[in-house]
């Protein structure tokens, strides 16, 4: 009887979380066929089955995690053996004590017919992994939501939509408790009174330490367990230093629009795929920021690896586009706009996340003028990216003011491989080449 096993996803990869079993037992299986996703400390991800063959016993539930290479399932071989019929995953509880008559032979037990759209098992709701998440997040029976995806599956839209409905709709008051009905006492004795004792009031319960008040807890996917393990790593370990240069846009704003018009959205570059391509060459210039510390001395990439932040509802994500010293700016866009797609849509692979270098994190978006980020180990530095800003300001040395486009560029860098002086070197080359956008083309 073959062993489905645990995958290992990740050079660094410990464990994995069973988020949703795309089959069940007494189902049958092929080689290839997707039979489980499971969520790691980067990715949620589909595994594929690697033999044919009945599935016989689901060994690690949904919701339960398990080490690399665990058994989490079995299959008969595909040799033609009769599967059980499928069971419930939750333990048997044992025989009464009590010796209650039972057939020998008990019959199968029929669910009652559910609409399709609406299934009533838990095992049979079909649900993108980043609508469960989102599901979990905000409290929302999966069963309460009817899915649009194929097959009925339930997608981020779904959920989004019955949020939508539900913040609309009329939250009912809540029912008061039906008051205690009333307790009639037996007549007392004829006996002379007494005074009736004084009961002290009863004592206050304890107080736990977080007020049910406060809110329900939010359990930790292993993203997030990994997000704040390695970023207290870092703040804890890493002498951050913090610098910040303003490049002027003006030039890359007018040699986008110019490069970009007629193209296709999917050939236009963006001022983010800009400033790789410029940190790119910085860092070829200024090795010591793509590197990492060791005790032995410094680590210096021969390659330039950068990772793009991407927030995504369930944390953020970093894909690394490869050898950025080699690409041009157009295949840097291509790049960066591929592996960010599949991460904002659940299909990134751990290949896809690792081998960083350098990272950059931009909220311009968002409108956010400038920030720090913090450096995400075992990198030397990490580029905080703010909104391009049109403000008054000097035209060079003269007092006449023009208007410009202003963006603040903050690098944060680890004191142990750099120092002060290198990192603002750095930055001006990284603004030098923003200024002089052409050498982006050429370079």
């Amino acid at each position: 009887m073959p062993d489905i096993t645990m995958p290992k996803m990740g050079f660094d990869m410990q464990e994995g979380t069973i988020v949703r079993w795309l089959k069940k037992p007494g189902d049958e299986v092929r080689r290839g066929e997707p039979i489980a996703e499971i969520e790691t400390d980067k990715v949620t991800i589909e595994i594929e089955a690697f033999a044919s063959g009945i599935l016989t016993e689901i060994v690690v539930q949904e919701g339960q995690s398990a080490p690399v290479n665990a058994v989490i399932a079995r299959l008969d071989g595909g040799n033609g053996a009769q599967a059980p019929a499928p069971a419930s995953p939750a333990p048997v509880a044992e025989a009464p004590a009590s010796p209650a008559p039972v057939a020998e032979t008990p019959a199968p037990v029929t669910p009652a017919p559910v609409p399709e759209a609406v299934p009533t098992e838990a095992g049979e709701i079909r649900a993108s992994p980043l609508a469960r998440r989102l599901a979990r997040d905000h409290g929302i029976d999966l069963r309460q939501v009817r899915g649009t995806g194929p097959a009925g599956r339930i997608v981020k839209e779904d959920i989004e939509a019955y949020l939508a409905a539900r913040g609309a709709a009329p939250v009912p008051p809540p029912t008061p408790p039906p008051a205690p009905a009333p307790v009639t006492l037996p007549p007392e004795p004829a006996v002379a009174p007494t005074p009736a004792p004084v009961t002290p009031p009863p004592a206050p319960a304890p107080v736990s330490a977080v007020s049910p008040a406060a809110g329900a807890g939010v359990p930790l996917s292993n993203m997030r367990k990994t997000i704040a393990r390695r970023m207290l790593q870092s703040w804890q370990q890493f002498p951050h230093i913090f610098v910040s240069i303003e490049a002027d846009m003006g030039a890359a704003l007018a040699l986008r629009a110019q490069a970009n018009a007629g193209r296709s959205k999917e050939d236009q570059f963006s001022i983010n795929d800009m400033v790789v391509k410029a940190c790119a060459g910085a860092l070829l210039a200024f090795p010591n920021l793509n590197a990492s510390y060791s005790d032995e001395g410094i680590i210096r990439h021969p390659t330039v690896n950068i990772a793009i932040a991407v927030a995504l509802e369930s944390g953020l994500m970093a894909p690394v586009v490869t050898n950025c010293q080699d690409r041009s700016l157009g295949s840097i866009a291509r790049e960066t706009k591929r592996v960010v797609a599949l991460a904002r849509e659940g299909k990134i692979t751990p290949d896809l996340l690792q081998g960083g270098t350098f990272t950059i994190s931009n909220l311009g978006m968002y409108g956010i003028p400038e920030f720090t980020s913090i450096i995400t180990p075992p990198q030397a530095a990490s580029l905080a990216v703010g909104a391009i800003r049109r403000v008054p300001a000097f035209k060079d040395d003269s007092d006449e003011v023009v208007a410009k486009h202003l963006m603040m560029l903050t690098l944060s860098a680890d004191h142990r491989v750099t120092d002060g002086a290198e990192v603002a070197q750095f930055l001006n080359e990284v603004k030098r080449l923003l200024e002089q956008p052409l050498a982006l083309l050429v370079g």
